[in-house]
């Protein structure tokens, strides 16, 4: 190495790289495309955010010398650039040249997961594996891949791989979890028990383990636990209610979860005001106009920094009224709004609501793609009206037989009066199922495979709303089942 490079590579290490460059490019034009120069302009490039050059001495690089350092600093260019396949494909070539390198491997495999690179995760997750075996962190990571992927079957396996080489807390949550996905309750509770074990106050376990029990309408073991959930959100209220009455104080109930809960949880709003003088409620903004309508003798707060004797959450309210499953109250509907006057309803037809993604990112096993719903359109004397409100894929501007709605939409007020000139509002598990159930509005509710803990086990009917029916998975991720039985049922009675 000429006294010139080594110059221009401590220049470097010292973030002088205009310095640095200059020298760089210079041995260059004696030299050019020497693959070794290339290779640190490349990084001077990456730092100095000039991916067109970074690109182009990298590629140099790799050309001229192909070797895993190089492809390693190729591949991170390009990950940082979020061009995944790409980045992909030159950490395989990297790994080719040095196959043995156990942690060089880890690494990429670690960042395929990052970048939701899943058959690329799986393929650099076995190369480590098959270096060391007894790598429980590896089998753990390569489980959960295999669920991305909805191979429970296979995640199973690597868990409890994992959990085989060494009783670990992650490989033992994501089985707990995997487990009440298949509805195995009794063995999701016993592999939470054991994960709490390594870390007693984990709030997801908790949560989890609350989950399973209440699934299984274990109503104060699932409480005792599911109330642990956010303990951050908790801390912010003080004097945590008990059911106990205090006729001359005020009780503020505030939420911690999405729209969907508190419109769930709203129907035990008037059990507790006769428990109080006076009753706050710190609701979601959107819900607002709807609370205060069909609340007017609660208080709908507009912050939570108000004046208050008690505190409870909305969720908590059923078990601190010492009202189970068995004792849900308001079934037929508990929500009202005047009904919208909208000449886009004004058809002979039926008309039938439609609500196919809701929070996507979070509820991906909720969602349904409006394609696999498309069979449905072909039926005749209907009229279809799409309820999405932030439709992320544009989905509906496919189906031009569908009216948008959810484009309209301002709250939840808005919403509700829409929906009370349907005949029939067909949905996924989101904030507008339990919206229309609380109107009393007929609904269809598809439920994935996997749902949420209020739906307990029914594949036909809720305690919760006597005007929704259930359309429920038989196997995950597959809704062409659930779609072909709606389409027979509204062809014979609909």
């Amino acid at each position: 190495m000429t006294a010139d490079i080594q110059e221009a590579l401590n220049l470097q290490s010292q973030g002088k790289f205009e310095q640095a460059e200059k020298i760089y490019l210079e041995f260059l034009e004696e030299n050019p495309k020497q693959p070794d120069v290339s290779n640190l302009l490349g990084l001077i490039y990456a730092q100095t955010n000039q991916p067109d050059k970074a690109l182009k001495y990298f590629e140099y690089a790799v050309e001229g010398f192909p070797c895993a350092e190089y492809y390693q600093n190729f591949g991170m260019f390009l990950y940082a650039q979020k061009d995944f396949e790409k980045a992909m494909d030159c950490f395989s070539k990297a790994i080719s040249y040095e196959p043995e390198n156990l942690n060089f491997i880890r690494n990429f495999a670690q960042l395929a997961k990052k970048a939701n690179q899943t058959d690329k995760g799986i393929e650099f997750f076995n190369k480590c594996l098959e270096l060391e075996p007894q790598d429980a962190v590896g089998w753990n990571n390569i489980g959960l891949l295999y669920e991305q992927k909805h191979d429970l079957k296979t995640a199973k396996s690597c868990y409890i791989k994992s959990i085989k080489v060494k009783e670990n807390y992650e490989a033992l949550h994501n089985l707990a979890v995997l487990h009440r996905m298949e509805r195995n309750f009794t063995e999701s509770i016993r592999c939470f028990k054991q994960a709490l074990k390594f870390k007693p106050n984990n709030e997801f376990s908790l949560l989890g383990l609350g989950m399973s029990y209440l699934s299984q309408k274990d109503f104060e073991n699932g409480y005792k636990y599911y109330m642990k959930k956010k303990p951050q959100v908790a801390a912010k209220y003080k004097n945590h209610w008990d059911g106990t009455a205090h006729p001359d104080s005020t009780l503020l109930i505030y939420y911690d979860s999405g729209f969907g809960d508190q419109l769930m949880f709203c129907r035990y709003l008037n059990l507790v005001k006769d428990k109080f003088k006076k009753v706050k409620f710190y609701c979601s903004s959107q819900l607002r106009r709807l609370f205060a309508e069909n609340f007017p003798d609660i208080e709908i707060a507009l912050t939570d920094d108000t004046d208050y004797d008690f505190s409870d959450n909305i969720m908590y309210l059923n078990y601190h009224l010492g009202l189970d499953f068995d004792h849900i109250p308001l079934s037929k509907g508990y929500l009202h709004a005047q009904k919208a006057q909208d000449s886009r309803f004004d058809v002979a037809e039926k008309k039938i609501g439609l609500f196919w993604q809701g929070n996507y990112d979070g509820y991906a096993n909720r969602a349904i793609k409006l394609k696999e719903l498309a069979p449905l359109l072909d039926l005749k004397e209907h009229r279809f009206y799409g309820f999405v409100k932030e439709d992320k894929e544009n989905q509906i501007d496919n189906f031009a037989e569908i009216i948008n709605i959810g484009k309209d939409l301002e709250d939840f007020y808005d919403t509700a009066s829409k929906l009370l000139n349907l005949d029939l509002f067909i949905t996924i598990d989101t904030a507008a199922a339990n919206l229309a159930g609380a109107l009393g509005v007929k609904t269809f509710l598809l439920l994935p495979y996997a749902s949420e803990w209020r739906w307990f086990d029914n594949t036909k009917a809720t305690q919760w709303y006597d005007s929704v029916t259930i359309f429920k998975q038989t196997e995950p991720w597959c809704w062409q089942p659930v779609i072909e039985k709606i389409h027979e049922n509204l062809k014979s009675s609909f």
